[in-house]
């Protein structure tokens, strides 16, 4: 195996460690925010296709926003259910994350999965570090009012991600 290879497996390898910590340890997806509070969260950038994204345009609508990069074999397992989930929710706002990744990989993986929503691409990890991201998948669920309801942390199903929203209707 060549250095390259190694070192991507090390790292998909310290992320799993890092997943598997927070679900069984009870971590919080994010540090020094709780579910509920009541600050509004943002989110602005450039998607992959180059476009401005601002969170505050849906104002009044819930948001789920969804953390995952091409790289990741956990987020590749939730992708079929998330598209499913956000095709049969046209009422609720819907936002991918490419953290950490390569903009051809992230456009790729959108293409492959037919992500039916904006994606922002986030190469060093910034607006997931502000989210408080610490393993992906990571998927947020907001009110109207931009307000965090509930939050899962690695992969989930149609049925968990129809469970969270519920919180924020």
């Amino acid at each position: 195996m060549n250095r390259t290879r190694l070192a991507s497996i090390a790292a998909v390898a310290a992320l799993a460690l890092i997943v598997l910590w927070a679900l069984l340890s009870g971590a919080p997806a994010k540090s020094g925010t709780q579910t509920g509070n009541e600050l509004p969260l943002t989110l602005t950038g450039k998607t992959l296709d180059g476009q401005r994204y601002d969170l505050a345009a849906y104002r009044g609508r819930p948001v789920v926003i969804n953390f995952f990069a091409s790289w990741c074999p956990s987020c590749a397992r939730e992708a079929a259910d998330l598209t499913a989930f956000a095709k049969a929710h046209p009422e609720v706002a819907f936002v991918g994350v490419d953290i950490q990744d390569k903009l051809a990989k992230g456009r790729e993986w959108v293409m492959r999965y037919g992500v039916p929503f904006p994606v922002v691409f986030d190469r060093e990890g910034t607006i997931a570090s502000q989210y408080g991201v610490i393993g992906i998948p990571a998927t947020f669920f907001l009110d109207g009012n931009g307000v965090e309801r509930a939050h899962i942390v690695g992969p989930a199903t149609r049925s968990g991600f129809e469970e969270k929203l519920q919180t924020a209707m």
